[in-house]
């Protein structure tokens, strides 16, 4: 079936942020610190005030004496010594001090975007230049520059998971040890759609309204209040149509804060949409890793433990779960499809003079499976041992489900081998010797990189789901979660629709307004269909108990002789029978005292979920390049991939899901990097002309398949899908083109595996 948010769409009907222009709604633009690191000598908006248009000028002054707090962080971690991590909350507006490049300073309300841009211009800013660190591994060193100078260090945690002591006894007793390190660098997210906030007041009733694109309306109100000093009840947070996320519009931000204190002192609307530079500054950033990993093996390859002591790039101030991501998040999957005793992760997480990081899709989960691959084809070569064998030898088999990892992970199902052998056969990898000639044919290298992955899914358990059956016969379904084109209206459409009996045209589904549901985590961790989708299916058949009491007094028969059946309540043994719409209507004019205790609230019900949230996709993916040696260019040539995603309720968008995400993987591996100059702490790839994401060429045609297990933990079946390839998807293309490159004698490059950095590498050999 056609997704049912395509019409609309695809064909110009699609309502964001920036479609919303209030009558006399004012234009929000930011002053943006110059230099990465300073000290704010002065700050002189005394002219800016005064040009035409301009309605207000915030500075960080206007921010304290309006009682406006920081953007606090929502997850801490403890250090591994048992002490508290080191927490910078992120201010609104500079205060004292920038510490990045692009951190707002000033914010000016204009009557258009021209006069606010013209104002910004007349601001003094004064700024004593201090020393910058954008380097991960060089912000550890002793003596490196701090971004906070009251510290000891640019440490802001040291965590540490797994069972330590059997992981270096097994590294002892090891016949192999194999090191590699693996960086990750700094991703920018750029989805199509730029952040945006539409900031309105209501002085009657004291209440603000922020319309903005999200992954979840409640967890942002919840913020905007704690920064605001008000209550939730006086904070509404509407998100409409959002143009891609992939978690960098999760968090909350100093612009919705500062469009909403304008709305209220100027008493009108206030609108700011980013531009695409500006969010290249400013937006969350994604990844910031280098992984110093070691896998042990005994005499005959068989995988004894497995270690990673990482640094994490935190940029100069902890974002609101970005603690979480580079500890919890990134060890949920470690080890993943493989048996291995010993498992041991530590990350330093580190301040940097940069834009602060978070999740990006994923949320670190690829950077350890995407090392834990890359450095199993490394040890293959280094000991002389197949790749294939080496990992078929250490897969975890169904006889050995249900599988406890020493990071405490119990997975639920699926079948690794089984799928080793799918993809090894959808591959064709036995003709790979003959496509790989064809290629030296004609002046080209080819290699092939064939990786399995899983993933834990997961995301926020604070998901309240309501169906209310209408007496149209139409059915509402409300959700904490958010669409962010993932195609969530018709997932959950089509969930509600089966359970309920009706046709998938009958739901009306709703997300993105925080008046709708009291409880709602939004978006993420790939959690609709886990945690979303069953808590619907669940809500929808209470509603079926619930409508049934009604309809056996309307029908005046005994519940217990009532029927459901294709949305329709029927006397069992008789043709006397009512529609789910029509008991709808009979309960709205039912008076209050002819309910009773066995309808609840009759055709309308909220759940919050409940029971095992974690659910386990996986599957493997075979990539084949072609490395030009003339120039470096790796073209990406085939892509075969098998997925266990579970029970596939619209394939279109499963399949879409993973389409994006092998698209990001490309771009991940090939392409991305954000690069900052060492010296000056300036984004140097701060725009489309420095910074390079896939394009449709860079991707082949797709040969996809399933291959589902099933999952106890899912009512439905459903595993999840939103980040599987992308947790996927790097390593198979970091492994081909290494494989590509062996006979130069290259052992490894860090990603972004680009022309240059390629070329580079082949004419030292």
């Amino acid at each position: 079936m056609l997704r049912l948010e395509d019409e609309a769409l695809l064909t110009g009907k699609g309502r964001y942020v920036a479609d919303r222009r209030p009558d006399g709604m004012l234009t929000m633009a930011l002053l943006r610190s110059p230099l990465a690191h300073g000290t704010i000598r002065l700050l002189d908006v005394a002219a800016a005030r005064a040009m035409p248009g301009v309605r207000l000028v915030l500075t960080a002054e206007d921010m304290k004496a309006a009682g406006i707090g920081p953007l606090k962080v929502a997850g801490e971690v403890p250090n591994r010594d048992g002490s508290p991590m080191v927490v910078r909350h992120r201010p609104v507006l500079a205060e004292g001090a920038v510490r990045y490049a692009g951190e707002p300073v000033a914010a000016v309300i204009a009557e258009t975007e021209d006069q606010a841009l013209d104002a910004l211009e007349a601001i003094v800013l004064d700024l004593d230049e201090l020393p910058v660190i954008v380097d991960l591994e060089q912000a550890a060193e002793p003596g490196a520059p701090k971004v906070w100078p009251e510290l000891p260090d640019n440490r802001s945690l040291d965590w540490e998971i797994g069972n330590r002591a059997e992981t270096e006894r097994l590294f002892a007793e090891a016949t192999h040890v194999v090191e590699l390190t693996v960086r990750h660098p700094r991703i920018v997210i750029a989805p199509v759609e730029t952040r945006g906030a539409l900031g309105e007041y209501d002085p009657a009733s004291g209440r603000y309204t922020l319309t903005t694109p999200s992954q979840g309306v409640v967890a942002i109100r919840a913020s905007m209040a704690d920064c605001l000093g008000v209550g939730t009840d006086k904070v509404r947070v509407v998100t409409e149509d959002v143009g891609g996320s992939f978690a960098v519009k999760i968090w909350p931000y100093p612009e919705q804060v500062l469009a909403l204190v304008a709305a209220k002192a100027t008493g009108r609307p206030v609108q700011w949409i980013s531009s695409r530079t500006e969010g290249m500054v400013s937006d969350a950033m994604g990844r910031g890793r280098v992984d110093r990993a070691a896998l042990a093996l005994d005499k005959d390859y068989k995988f004894l433990a497995f270690r990673i002591d990482a640094l994490g790039d935190m940029g100069a101030y902890i974002n609101h779960v970005a603690a979480t991501i580079v500890t919890k998040g990134a060890v949920r999957v470690f080890g993943h499809c493989y048996k291995i005793p010993g498992l041991y992760y530590r990350v330093q997480g580190l301040f940097t003079n940069t834009v602060p990081t978070d999740a990006y899709r994923g949320a670190s989960k690829p950077e350890t499976v995407s090392t834990t691959e890359r450095l199993i084809d490394y040890a293959a070569d280094s000991l002389g041992i197949d790749r294939i064998e080496l990992r078929r030898r250490n897969l975890v088999t169904p006889a050995d489900l249900p599988y406890k990892t020493a990071m405490g992970e119990t997975y639920d199902g699926g079948d690794f081998p089984a799928v080793l052998d799918r993809i090894l056969k959808a591959a064709d990898v036995e003709g790979f010797p003959a496509r790989r000639a064809d290629s030296e044919a004609r002046g080209l290298r080819r290699g092939l990189g064939l990786t399995l992955h899983l993933h834990a899914t997961g995301g926020s358990v604070a998901e309240r789901s309501e169906v209310i059956a209408q007496p149209d016969g139409t059915v509402i379904v409300r959700s904490g979660t958010q669409d962010s084109g993932q195609g969530h209206r018709t997932a959950l459409a089509m969930v509600a629709a089966e359970t309920l009996e009706i046709p998938v045209e009958r739901i009306r589904v709703e997300q993105g307004d925080s008046d709708f549901l009291a409880k709602g985590g939004g978006t993420g961790g790939s959690n609709l269909m886990p945690i979303a989708a069953n808590t619907v299916h669940r809500t929808a058949e209470q509603l079926i108990r619930q409508a049934r009491a009604v309809a056996g007094q309307m029908l005046e028969a005994a519940v217990q002789d009532i029927e459901y059946g294709l949305g329709e309540f029927r006397i069992a043994g008789t043709d006397r029978k009512l529609s789910l719409g029509e008991v709808a209507a009979g309960w709205e004019a039912l008076p209050e005292g002819a309910r009773d205790t066995e309808m609840g609230t009759g055709c309308a019900v909220q759940l919050d979920f409940e029971g095992l949230h974690t659910t386990f996709p996986n599957g493997a993916y075979a990539v084949e390049v072609e490395v030009d040696p003339e120039t470096g260019k790796v073209d990406v040539r085939r892509w075969t991939g098998i997925d266990d995603l579970g029970r596939v309720i619209n394939e279109a968008t499963a399949q879409g899901q993973l389409h994006g995400g092998i698209g990001q993987s490309v771009g991940e591996a090939l392409l991305e990097a954000a690069h900052y100059d060492p010296a000056t702490g300036q984004l140097l790839s701060g725009s489309f002309m420095d910074y390079t994401v896939p394009r449709a060429d860079d991707v082949p045609a797709l040969d996809l398949g399933w291959a589902p297990t099933a999952s106890p933990n899912s009512l439905i079946g459903a595993k999840g899908v939103g980040e599987v390839s992308s947790i996927g998807g790097p390593g198979p293309v970091m492994n081909a083109v290494m494989d590509a490159l062996k006979p130069y004698g290259i052992k490894h490059i860090d990603i972004p595996m680009t022309a240059g950095k390629v070329w580079q590498s082949i004419n030292k050999r």
